[in-house]
């Protein structure tokens, strides 16, 4: 019977061998990054026990000490009532102090767990356990010219692996990244030099995303969602001011003046209680006459601020930390606004929040809108904030969704010892690597192979038997095109690229929905690419099994026909098949496509391979092999 892994192979995509091949491997993991993962995780542990044994006590204190002032004043109630007040006052404010420590420890143990949940899972990503974090299943597009062929979303994809992202917005910056790659070389190189600074302060990076985590953790159901704050954000802070008038900024000065005046000369006798309490009613009615609109103002301020001063540790973070590359310095840039840092317009907004909730004292108001004309001024305060850092919410987010990506590639950076940095040049083209591999599988189970296209206008005739290796090569060569472009590192030794874009065609499938058949949608792949090509944008083309729809003689004369119109179309790039007769394309095109190969030995009954990539057409198959040991003959 043929063995099971065999069996898996020949009738399930061969991109299955990225899960089957995911296992521990000491060689590709940082050492000093499970120490640094486990030292903390085991930090963590004790500082959690700890706090438990806090909150337990202190949740028992609460309940004896309320439980104890009962009996205490009920004792002493028949005795003076000046020593019951007292007793009362010193039973309160003690339960009052036992109850906010009891409340911070409970805090503390909640910052504490995300911490340790964020190096667990560290932890099991070095064995290549990538499922505590979100797949990006909602950017999978099956129409992409690349994403979808080469598992850039989805489970087990290169976004899983790379994603380290606490909110919405990072994962779409994240996506539109490894969706739209970099076109300008200065942009990648900043990039890159920004993720490896990042991946020397683990630390950093770490806090970093516990800050986040706790900033977009909703406390309670009557939180706004921080994720939907990027959505409506902007709506409150762009809403037509109220107070614009000049009239308004007149009268805060001048009403409570003249209220001062007035107030005077009542006590003096000067004027009536009738006159007094006429223009009391006038005074608080022009701020009632508001009052709908201010309370509006209140409540949104409530909402926004409340989100946006659940950030305020995070941006101090960001803005506190010594940056040297240019990159991560241009994304601290964004949370400034004419010169003054985010956590400073914070703290300004925060002090009109306090101002704001003043006037909800129902005998407090009534004072504060008579002499300080106070609802109206506070409404003025806040309408000049958010005239005056109108950008800088929206320019933080994207800051922070930004600061999220870089630490994901850091982290993939800092977390492995088999990457590298690509060479991104800026002349001709090129795509040339040694010992690249596919960053999903572990190094034990992995065999890395070369690439070489010193030019354009070449392509590569892949050919070998069932299950040698050549669809994981087309995806490993593109899984880190679309790395190095993206400004992360890759898994080789070497590799250096010109700006270009992977256009692949691998997983093409018919649609009975759109009555496509197998091979007419594979031809729109085809023509999509050309129709790309002819943009006069650099490509690099990968295909695998090219026009297997039709038959072996339309295959070949169509196979041809495609090659020369790429070839025509200054195109690179690779083409994996089990149709040996495509080799012959090197006969025909011999400055432009050369053959290479993987082979399979059998040995002692067993199919063997070594995954290595040759010179020349393969010349073993093993299809009739696997089928006599299936028992069809």
């Amino acid at each position: 019977m043929i063995n099971n892994i065999f069996y898996r192979f020949v009738f399930f995509d061969s991109s299955e061998y990225l899960f089957l091949c995911k296992k521990a491997n000491p060689k590709q993991m940082n050492p000093a990054a499970k120490q640094f993962y486990q030292q903390e995780q085991a930090n963590y542990i004790k500082k959690i026990e700890g706090l438990t044994r806090l909150i337990k006590i202190y949740s028992q204190a609460r309940v004896i000490w309320f439980l104890l002032g009962i009996v205490t004043v009920y004792f002493a109630s028949s005795t003076n009532l000046i020593l019951v007040g007292s007793l009362l006052l010193i039973f309160i404010l003690v339960f009052v102090i036992i109850a906010v420590r009891h409340e911070r420890f409970i805090e503390k143990k909640r910052e504490s767990t995300i911490y340790l949940n964020l190096y667990r899972d560290e932890l099991l990503a070095l064995e290549g356990d990538f499922s505590p974090f979100y797949d990006g299943k909602e950017f999978i597009d099956s129409h992409h010219s690349f994403t979808s062929d080469l598992d850039i979303f989805g489970k087990e994809s290169i976004f899983q692996m790379l994603n380290r992202n606490f909110s919405k917005a990072g994962n779409q910056f994240m996506a539109s990244v490894l969706n739209k790659l970099e076109k300008k070389a200065d942009e990648i190189n900043q990039r890159q030099k920004a993720v490896n600074e990042l991946h020397e302060n683990p630390k950093w990076m770490n806090n970093f995303r516990a800050l986040g985590l706790l900033a977009f953790n909703k406390e309670s159901a009557f939180s706004p969602d921080p994720n939907r704050l990027a959505e409506t954000l902007p709506n409150w802070i762009n809403r037509q001011s109220i107070f614009k008038n000049k009239l308004f900024k007149y009268a805060q000065y001048t009403i409570p003046f003249l209220s001062l005046l007035v107030f005077i000369v009542y006590l003096l006798g000067v004027i009536s209680s009738f006159v007094f309490l006429i223009y009391l009613l006038i005074t608080l009615g022009f701020t009632g006459f508001y009052s709908k609109q201010i309370n509006l103002q209140h409540v949104e301020l409530s909402k926004q601020s409340d989100t946006l001063f659940r950030f305020q540790t995070l941006i101090n973070h960001i803005e506190k930390a010594d940056f040297k590359s240019d990159g991560l310095r241009k994304v601290q840039e964004k949370f400034s606004c004419k010169e003054e840092k985010a956590s400073r317009a914070l703290k300004k907004l925060g002090k009109i929040t306090q101002a704001f909730d003043t006037r909800m004292n129902i005998l407090v108001w009534p004072i504060l809108n008579y002499f300080l004309l106070w609802d109206i001024r506070q409404s003025i305060r806040l309408e000049q904030w958010k005239s005056s850092y109108r950008k800088l919410p929206s320019k933080a987010f994207q800051a922070i969704a930004e600061m999220e990506m870089l630490v994901g590639f850091a982290t993939f950076q800092y977390n492995r010892t088999d990457l590298i940095f690509p060479e991104i040049r800026i002349d001709g083209f090129s795509v040339e690597g040694e010992g690249l591999g596919h960053p999903l599988l572990q190094s034990k189970t992995r065999v890395d192979n070369d690439i070489s296209f010193p030019s354009s206008s070449q392509f590569y005739v892949i050919t070998g038997a069932n299950m040698a290796g050549k669809s994981t090569y087309l995806r490993t060569v593109g899984v880190n095109l679309v790395l190095a472009l993206a400004g992360a590192p890759v898994c080789a030794k070497q590799f250096k690229t010109s700006i270009l874009q992977p256009f692949t065609s691998i997983k093409t499938s018919d649609s009975l929905s759109n009555n496509e058949s197998y091979f007419y949608a594979e031809l729109l792949r085809l023509q999509r690419i050309i129709d790309a090509l002819k943009t006069g944008e650099s490509y690099f083309i990968i295909l695998d099994e090219i026009l297997k729809g039709t038959n072996s003689k339309d295959k070949e004369q169509g196979s041809k026909a495609l090659v020369k119109k790429l070839i025509g179309l200054q195109a690179a790039g690779i083409i994996a098949t089990h149709d040996l007769q495509l080799a012959e394309l090197s006969k025909s095109f011999p400055e432009n496509v050369k053959t290479a190969c993987f082979e399979v030995e059998i040995e002692n009954e067993q199919l063997v391979f070594d995954y290595k990539l040759r010179k020349g057409v393969s010349q073993n198959l093993n299809a009739t092999f696997l089928m006599n040991k299936m028992g069809i003959s």
